[in-house]
C-alpha cells in the first residue's frame, strides 16, 4: 500500500474514531449524579455540558429536554450538602425553573417519590402546594398524563430502595388537599444497656387521623409563573 493511501485510512480512522467519540457524548443541565452511583457523589455544573457517562436509571431519575437530561430526584444519597427541601409524595417538577430553558410555557414533569424525601429545589411557582409542619405536599389535581406515567416512573422507588436514603421526619397525617399516596413506615429500635449504639434514626411516618388541621398547615400558591425567557438559546 503507498504512504498515500496509508495516510488517507488513517485519516478515515481518526475521522470514525472521532465520531464514535463524540457519540458517546451525553448532554445535561444543572446538578446531577456523576454516574448514578451514590459513592461517585455530584457533578455541580448548571449550564449545559457533556459527559462520557451515560446517565444511570434514565428513565426514572431524569426528564429529557431536547436531548439534555435533567435530575430531579432526591440528590441526598450522593453526599448533596446543600440547601434542602422536604416533601411528602408525588408532585409537579417545572424544568425550566430547574435549568435554564428558552421556552414560553412551563415545561411540567412529575415526581414519583414515595412517602417523604427531599430535593434541592423549593415548589415551583404557579403549582399548589400546603406546607405542613415545612414539609411541601401537593394539592393540586394529578393529570392524565401523571397517571398514564406512574406505572413507569414509579419505580424510581425500588432504585433509591437499595441505597441509604436520609428522609425527612414525618409524624403526622397529609394535609386533606394532598390526593397522593400515603407511605406508612413503622421502626422499631431495639436499645440496650451497654449495647452498641442503635443505628441512625430512618423515617416514621405515622397516619393519623388530625382533628386540628387548620392549627397546623396553610394553603398557598407560589403565584403564576408566566414565560421563562433567558438568554441562553436552544441546546441543539
Amino acid at each position: 500500500m503507498s504512504h498515500r493511501n496509508l495516510a488517507a485510512l488513517a485519516t478515515a480512522l481518526l475521522l470514525v474514531a472521532a465520531s464514535a467519540a463524540e457519540a458517546k457524548q451525553w448532554r445535561y443541565a444543572g446538578m446531577h449524579p456523576r454516574t448514578g452511583q451514590p459513592r461517585d457523589g455530584l457533578c455541580h455544573l448548571e449550564a449545559p455540558h457533556v459527559h462520557s457517562a451515560a446517565p444511570l436509571y434514565a428513565d426514572t431519575l431524569y426528564r429529557t429536554r431536547d436531548n439534555v437530561y435533567v435530575f430531579i430526584g432526591d440528590p441526598t444519597p450522593f453526599g448533596y450538602e446543600g440547601p434542602r427541601h422536604s416533601y411528602y409524595g408525588h408532585h409537579p417538577v417545572v424544568l425550566n425553573v430547574l435549568v435554564d430553558i428558552d421556552v414560553d410555557v412551563d415545561v411540567v414533569e412529575y415526581c414519583y417519590h414515595d412517602g417523604p424525601h427531599y430535593h434541592a429545589y423549593a415548589p415551583p411557582p404557579g403549582q399548589e402546594f400546603v406546607d405542613k409542619e415545612d414539609v411541601h405536599f401537593y394539592a393540586g389535581e394529578y393529570p392524565e398524563e401523571y397517571r398514564r406515567e406512574n406505572p413507569k416512573l414509579v419505580r424510581v422507588n425500588t432504585v433509591y430502595g437499595g441505597w441509604n436514603v436520609p428522609r425527612p421526619v414525618v409524624t403526622f397525617a397529609p394535609p386533606p388537599q394532598y390526593h397522593g399516596p400515603i407511605i406508612q413506615v413503622n421502626v422499631d429500635v431495639d436499645v440496650r444497656v451497654g449495647g452498641r449504639p442503635p443505628p441512625p434514626s430512618r423515617e416514621v411516618i405515622i397516619i393519623r387521623d388530625d382533628d386540628d388541621d387548620d392549627d397546623h398547615h396553610h394553603g398557598h400558591d407560589h403565584g403564576k409563573h408566566k414565560k421563562h425567557k433567558h438568554k441562553h438559546k436552544g441546546w441543539d
